[in-house]
């Protein structure tokens, strides 16, 4: 009795590791999750005081997965490394980047625009990009300001085939109307 337990045991335990070999390989977000990376395109802006945004392309490698333009714009949020920098790239994602004159704004009350990304979905061909509330201090900031904020993000995403335009919301409403 005792031996025909623990060979029900070990038929049972061999299954489960036999369905979950199968599921890691027919599934892409079980095969995510398993590990593995891949390289993503960012766009960042040259430090340059004259006004015009150039953007500059930089590879980053990310943790693999099937949402790879939400993965892009997560990455781009993190903002430009020490490395970037020193080749005169940088980004308007941190809490110093922010102008505006409204009190919930202030660089005491808020965190980078990353911590604000809930994530990127697309719809016909749209990527729309939602953010918390919070992420409208750099999204309706000084045109210069959101310019700097919006066309490395537009340029992320429109190097994907699939994405023909960028929509910006908060908490799911898309955003219509800009203050700038």
């Amino acid at each position: 009795m005792k031996d025909e337990n623990i060979m029900k045991r070990n038929y049972l335990l061999l299954a489960a590791l036999l369905f979950g070999i199968f599921l890691a390989g027919i599934s892409p977000s079980v095969q995510a999750q398993t590990g593995g990376t891949m390289k993503v395109k960012i766009f960042l802006p040259k430090d340059d005081t004259n006004g015009e945004i150039e953007l500059v392309a930089v590879e980053r490698i990310v943790k693999k997965t099937s949402r790879v333009a939400d993965a892009a714009v997560r990455e781009l949020l993190k903002g430009a490394s020490e490395e970037d920098r020193k080749k005169g790239l940088t980004d308007s994602y941190s809490v110093k980047s922010i102008i505006t004159g409204r009190d919930e704004c202030q660089g005491s009350k808020m965190k980078p625009l990353g911590a604000y990304l809930i994530g990127v979905t697309i719809k016909k061909g749209v990527a729309i990009v939602n953010f918390r509330p919070e992420g409208e201090c750099y999204l309706q900031s000084a045109i210069t300001a959101m310019d700097y904020v919006m066309k490395p993000i537009e340029a992320t995403l429109k190097q994907f085939p699939s994405i023909k335009g960028v929509d910006y919301a908060l908490n799911g409403k898309i955003i219509t109307d800009w203050d700038a």
